[in-house]
Formats: structure tokens, C-alpha cells, sequence
């Protein structure tokens, strides 16, 4: 007999153990939340849902060309409103004219991650007063500097965190009417050379601008109805398969605050004020993001902010990949290239010497640690630049040149000349001589435009973007879907059925929702996308072509192919990553519910529209056999858990008998012991009295006995218990099962003699 441990229940059955955790963990599998608010709070505003299996097919300008009449006819609306009100439009959804308010600056993870700022000790006038007299008489601070106005500084030392400052945001919002001289949206055309990124984190934008830039064409694509008088401008942007449209005044950030934002300044002639105005808050240089380089010019600091209106604030479009940009601005299908990954480097010129025909590219530097303020080479890393030309020239001797111009989105150099190539081709390197000037038409000059051979090219940059363009010979046909994603990948059951009635090239893409229109509310999972593309009942792995991303989590990954005419499958594969430390989609909801409505208002409801596409129509029978199966699936898991709760009483219920029967044994062996050792001292004294007698007798007739006597009772018969007789028996069978094999031997157990110490072991052979 031996007592039984209690962790027979933890390890008893571990098949079940590990079907159990399983079962509990797979019913909460990687999952988004599908709405934030519910549907009758303005189930009027979204558009009907999809039903599962609808094919939207249409030709590639037929979308465009819907979103942009809304946007013309939306456009008009308010310019006659503007008229008959004798008013400027103001954004009534992006309306960033107060400061304080910064919902159209920071995202739901800012007022989520808000915590009460510190408040300092004021600073008085006559406190700042006495410190500055101590400062001039020490000589540290000159007697002939400009008279000081001690209330406006300590206004302006005493600023809440919400005011802005240049150092502290944007310092001011003006209309373009009054930030320009003489504004216009456009100063002879467009071109690559007109931007300059401004205090966004938007690189990978600007840098995508400059891409489509370079034809004017595409731009104008954009921006497709605007009134400068009454400061409105429409813009249309593609997002999720279909382009989307949307309106913003011409209200502008700028750096600097007012002349007397921090209180009355002595001003009678109002020259100091114009003087400020001039040298502050006047021309693209005032603006505190995106501007043009033109002084005038304003196309581009509209479209950024129209840019971020429909993703909420200008914080949610910091960060990304020129690529995306360009897809949302042309409708085009990005493809990203690892240059280390490039197969034939020929091919690749070939479609490179193709930029702004076919394709849009652009190039990604190495990251950094931290951001974009480290260099190689002259060139930023982490930052997005735009591929502008490539060409084939032949120099003075005879040999051909492959050479690409690029251009960083800051439009000039930063510190040490950060920011351009200082490599071969670099402005002032040897290679320029007056035929490469000529031929290249090339001037330099701190402008952000740089070449550099396509050797260096691949070797510098670690990613290129290629957008492919669409016109109106291409047909797009979608469909989206909700599938679940299990813990064990592989390719999903869910698959897309393709027929292709036409042999020609043919672009798949598999892509996801773009969750930057939702920051903050993306949840604790990422989704890789793969897929495969195969004739239909193709033999597994026989596919034509396998689309994974270059990295994980992807927003959409593409193959391109020539197929015949026949049907196609494409299956696809989801892999989940969860983030432990990203904030649960509930808690901000809760949170931002309180704290800022209006700010979840905006970005909920982004977030419902979207998810809206992959939300099916459901019939009454599929909805009666969802519900059996998860009635039965419940009834499983409850007959389950009581089989379990049985086992576990029954267990509890022997192990309470074997410790009663252990418990009596223990009494048993104790009473035993007790009697042992009654008997034992009983004999002892019967014996200690039988040598008493002896030694009497002895010393009475003077007779010495040399050894003792063995009598019953001595000590060499005394029963004594011993360890061995106190250790209860216990019957050891050890049984091997093993599958039979060819030669049909069998496992052999070898016993061990049940000596001291020894323990019984197996061997098979």
C-alpha cells in the first residue's frame, strides 16, 4: 500500500488535458470585433451588406467615375450654399479651425494613452522681472537687447499644454487667402519638384505623390472639382476596391502662433504685426505640414489634408509604405521587391525604364533604430523615396549608363547634408562632366533630386515598390468574405472560383481591410495573407504561381500571370499574430465613450463601414442550422464537463477509501509495534531477574560462570521488529504494449530480485 499523490488528476489523462485546452482556446481564435456601435444608431447610414457569394464586376474606370460625379455634384451643392449664405465653406467633419480641439491631429490612441498633464509653478512678471535685471547685471545677458514685455513672456512661460506653439504643434490655423499672397492651386502643372514634406511622418505619402506627380495627368485624377473663391476643393481617393470621395475647406495648420496670441502687444501703426505676419505666417514656408515649394502654390497641403480627413487625423498617416500610397491615390496594384530576392536584374530594368507609363515605383532605405535621422551614404534610413526616370545612356566612350533619378520628399538636405546620394553620380562627383550635364539635363542644386547608378540602386535601398496602373481595358471583378482562422495553418477550405473567358495577363490580389481608417481599433491581431492559384481540381501542389508578402502583415500581396481560357481556383492562407500589449477593442471603446465621444463617433464608424463589406446576408435555414450547431456544440461541451466532474468525485472517492484503509493499517502497525515492544521488556525482566537469581546462587556456593545460558526468553530470540517486517507488501505488474511488427517479436521484461534498495525496471528489445 502506497499513498496516492493528487496530481494523478492533472496528469492522469493528458490526451484529454491537451483536447480540452484546445476546445477552451479555439473558441476565442483570432477574431475582429465585426461593430462598434450597434446597428439601429444608424444602420441607415451604412451601405446594405453583400451577400455571401455576389460577384461585383465592373470596368476599372466605372467606380472612379461614380465616386467623382458624387464628389462634382457635392461640391457644387456647397458653393451654391457658400453664395447664397455669403460665406466661406468650413468642414463641418474636419473642422480644425480651434486649436484646442485636436481631433483632426491625434488619433484614439492619443486621448486613449492621455494622462492629466503636470501643472508647473506659474511664472510671474515681476518674479521673470528680477531674474532677467540679475541676468544683465552679471553681464550674461547684454543691456542693449530689445526691450522685453515681462506679461506677455510669463503668459507665454505659464501656456497650458493644450496651446500650440511651433514647439508644441501647430501654432495657428489660417484660410489659404490669408496665409498666401497670391494663392493657386496649381503654378505651372505639376511636377515632383513641388513638394516638401512638412511635421507629419508621412514620408512614404509625399514620397507617393512625387511618383504620380511626374504625370500631371494622374493628379488631376484627384482633385476633381474645387471653387478657391469659396475655399472648397473634392477629392477622390480608392480604398478597399472602390474609390471613395470627400470635400475640405481651406483652413491650413501653420508653425507659428499669432502676433498676440499671448496677450495685447503695443502696436499703434500695426507695422511690428505685418512684420511678423511677413516673416511667419505668409507663403508655403508658414505651413506646418506639406507644402509646396512655390510660395503660392496649394495643391499639395489640401491633398494631404484630405488625405487625412478620411483616415480620421493627420496622426493616422504617419508611417507606411509609398507603395499603399500610390494604390490609394491611383486604384493601382502594389507589388514590393526585396532587391536582395531579384532573380534576373534585367527584367527588372526592363519594367524600371517603364516609370510613369506602365508602372509607379518607388525605393525604401534600410531601417534605422528609431527613425529616419541616421544616413548612409547620404541617404536617410527608414525613408521612402521616389523613383522619378530611368534610362540607358551612352557616355563619351562608347558605354552604356543605367542611371535612375530619385527624389527625397523633403525637397532638400537635411543636417550634413543628410538626405541626398553622396555616392558616384551624386551632385559634384566626378562622373558629371559637361556631356553628362547636357545629356541628363541635370542641374545642381539642394532640390531632394539625386541619380544614382541601378547597381547602387539595389544595393542601397532594401525594398522597391511597383505599383502597376489600370486603365480602362481592365476589368475588375471582387468579391469579399469572413473566414475564420484557425491556430494550425494551411490553406483554408474557402476558396475563389475564377473562370477567365479570354486568354491574357491577369493580376490576382488577396488583400485585407486597410486598417489605418480605424487606428486604435485594429485589436490585438495581425493577419498575414498567402494564397495559391491553381486550375480547378488540380492535384495538391500542383499550382501555377504561390503570393506571399515580402514580410509579415501585408495589407494586400498580388501575382501577376498569363492564363488561357478556363476555371481557377485561388485558395487562400491566413496566419494570426497576437500582441499581447494592444489595447483590447472594448476598452477603448469604453474608454473613448466617455472621454472623447466625438473622436470614437468618427473613427467607429469608419471602422463599421468597412467591416461591413465582409458581413454576409444570411437565410433563415442557415441561420436555424448556425444555431443547432452551436446548440450541439454546447451540449457536447456540458456533457463534457460532467463526465469530468464525475471522474473527479469518483477519484476523490477512492482516494478518500484507500486513505481510510492506509489510515487503519497505520493503527494496525503501530498497535503491533506497541505490543513488540510490551513483549520485548517483559523478557528483559524476566531475564535481568533469571541472572539475579543465578549470580545469588552462585555467590551462595562460590561457583563462577563464565557465559550465559541460552534460555527461551534470551536476547538471540527476542522478536524484534525490523524495517523489513514493518514495510507492507505491494504486488508490481509491469506490462509493455507494443504495435506488432514484421518479425512479430515481442517485448521482453526482465524482473529484478526484490533486494534492498532495488527497484524494478524495464527493457525491451
Amino acid at each position: 500500500m502506497s499513498s496516492v499523490s493528487s496530481d494523478i488528476t492533472d496528469i492522469g489523462k493528458p490526451q484529454e488535458a491537451i483536447n480540452k485546452f484546445w476546445q477552451n482556446l479555439i473558441t476565442k481564435r483570432p477574431t475582429k470585433v465585426t461593430k462598434i456601435f450597434p446597428s439601429s444608431l444608424y444602420a441607415h447610414l451604412l451601405p446594405p451588406p453583400r451577400k455571401l457569394g455576389t460577384i461585383t464586376g465592373k470596368n476599372a474606370a466605372e467606380s472612379y467615375q461614380a465616386a467623382a460625379s458624387e464628389c462634382r455634384a457635392r461640391v457644387k451643392r456647397i458653393v451654391r450654399e457658400c453664395h447664397r449664405t455669403n460665406e466661406k465653406f468650413t468642414d463641418p467633419d474636419f473642422d480644425i479651425q480651434d486649436l484646442s480641439d485636436k481631433n483632426c491631429l491625434e488619433g484614439l490612441k492619443y486621448w486613449y494613452n492621455d494622462q492629466p498633464a503636470v501643472v508647473a509653478s506659474s511664472v510671474s512678471p515681476s518674479r521673470l522681472g528680477n531674474a532677467l535685471s540679475t541676468l544683465v547685471q552679471s553681464d550674461i545677458l547684454s543691456q542693449n537687447a530689445a526691450a522685453i514685455d515681462f506679461v506677455r513672456a510669463a503668459k507665454l512661460l505659464n501656456r497650458n499644454e493644450s496651446d500650440a506653439t511651433i514647439y508644441d504643434g501647430p501654432g495657428s490655423v489660417h484660410r489659404v487667402d490669408w496665409i498666401f499672397d497670391e494663392p493657386r492651386f496649381e503654378i505651372d502643372g505639376f511636377t515632383s519638384s513641388d513638394l516638401v514634406q512638412g511635421s507629419s511622418g508621412d514620408c512614404w505619402f509625399i514620397a507617393g505623390v512625387a511618383m504620380i506627380a511626374s504625370n500631371p495627368d494622374l493628379v488631376n485624377r484627384i482633385c476633381v472639382e474645387r471653387d478657391e473663391e469659396c475655399g472648397v476643393y473634392g477629392f477622390v481617393f480608392y480604398r478597399d476596391g472602390e474609390w471613395i470621395w470627400t470635400v475640405v475647406d481651406d483652413n491650413l495648420y501653420l508653425n507659428y502662433s499669432d502676433f498676440d496670441a499671448y496677450g495685447d502687444k503695443y502696436d499703434p501703426t500695426g507695422e511690428k504685426e505685418t512684420k511678423y505676419k511677413k516673416n511667419n505666417q505668409t507663403g508655403s514656408g508658414a505651413l506646418y505640414f506639406a507644402s509646396c515649394a512655390d510660395e503660392n502654390e496649394t495643391w499639395l497641403p489640401l491633398l494631404e489634408k484630405a488625405y487625412a480627413k478620411v483616415h480620421g487625423d493627420y496622426d493616422a498617416i504617419a508611417g507606411g509604405f509609398s507603395g499603399e500610397a500610390v494604390e490609394d491615390l491611383t486604384g493601382g496594384v502594389t507589388t514590393k521587391i526585396l532587391t536582395d530576392r531579384v532573380l534576373s536584374k534585367e527584367r527588372l530594368w526592363k519594367e524600371l525604364l517603364q516609370v510613369n507609363k506602365q508602372f509607379l515605383f518607388s525605393a525604401s532605405s534600410p531601417c534605422a533604430y528609431g527613425d529616419d535621422s541616421d544616413a548612409r551614404r547620404g541617404l536617410a534610413l527608414s525613408h521612402a523615396y521616389s523613383v522619378i526616370k530611368a534610362v540607358d545612356a551612352e557616355g563619351e566612350d562608347g558605354k552604356e549608363h543605367k542611371l535612375v533619378l530619385i527624389r527625397n520628399p523633403w525637397g532638400k538636405r537635411a543636417n550634413a547634408s543628410m538626405g541626398e546620394w553622396t555616392g558616384p553620380w551624386a551632385d559634384g562627383s566626378r562622373e558629371w562632366t559637361p556631356y553628362w550635364l547636357e545629356k541628363l539635363d541635370h542641374k545642381f542644386g539642394d532640390d531632394g533630386l539625386f541619380w544614382m547608378s541601378y547597381e547602387d540602386l539595389l544595393k542601397r535601398f532594401d525594398l522597391l515598390d511597383r505599383t502597376r496602373l489600370f486603365d480602362e481595358g481592365w476589368t475588375v471583378v471582387q468579391r469579399w468574405a469572413s473566414v475564420s482562422v484557425a491556430w494550425v495553418t494551411g490553406y483554408l477550405n474557402t476558396k475563389f472560383r475564377v473562370e477567365i473567358k479570354k486568354a491574357g495577363p491577369t493580376v490576382f490580389v488577396l488583400c485585407q481591410l486597410d486598417d489605418r481608417y480605424f487606428r486604435g481599433l485594429e485589436g490585438k491581431y495581425d493577419y498575414d495573407l498567402h494564397f495559391i492559384l491553381q486550375q480547378e481540381n488540380a492535384d495538391t501542389g500542383d499550382h501555377i504561381v504561390r503570393a506571399r508578402g515580402a514580410w509579415f502583415g501585408n495589407r494586400s500581396i498580388s501575382a501577376e500571370v498569363d492564363l488561357e481560357v478556363g476555371i481557377y481556383e485561388v485558395l487562400p492562407k491566413i496566419e494570426a499574430s497576437r500582441d499581447a500589449y494592444t489595447t483590447d477593442v472594448h476598452e477603448v471603446v469604453t474608454k473613448l465613450a466617455e472621454r472623447n465621444p466625438q473622436k470614437l463617433r468618427q473613427i467607429g464608424m469608419n471602422y463599421d463601414i468597412a467591416n461591413a463589406k465582409g458581413v454576409a446576408e444570411v437565410s433563415e435555414e442557415q441561420k436555424r442550422k448556425k444555431e443547432q450547431k452551436r446548440k450541439e456544440a454546447a451540449e457536447k461541451i456540458k456533457k463534457d464537463n460532467e463526465e469530468e466532474e464525475n471522474e473527479r468525485v469518483a477519484f476523490e472517492a477512492w482516494k478518500k477509501e484507500e486513505k481510510a484503509e492506509y489510515e487503519a493499517w497505520k493503527k494496525e502497525k503501530k498497535g503491533l509495534e506497541q505490543s513488540d515492544k510490551a513483549k520485548q521488556e517483559t523478557s528483559k525482566e524476566k531475564l535481568n531477574n533469571d541472572e539475579a537469581k543465578k549470580e545469588e546462587s552462585n555467590v551462595e556456593t562460590g561457583t563462577v560462570i563464565a557465559d550465559s545460558v541460552e534460555t527461551e526468553g534470551s536476547k538471540a530470540n527476542t522478536p524484534v521488529a525490523t524495517t523489513e517486517q514493518a514495510r507492507p507488501e505491494i504486488i508490481i505488474d509491469l506490462a509493455i504494449r507494443a504495435k506488432e511488427s514484421e518479425s512479430n517479436t515481442e517485448p521482453a521484461i526482465e524482473s529484478i530480485t526484490n533486494e534492498k534498495d532495488a527497484q524494478p525496471k524495464s527493457r525491451s528489445r
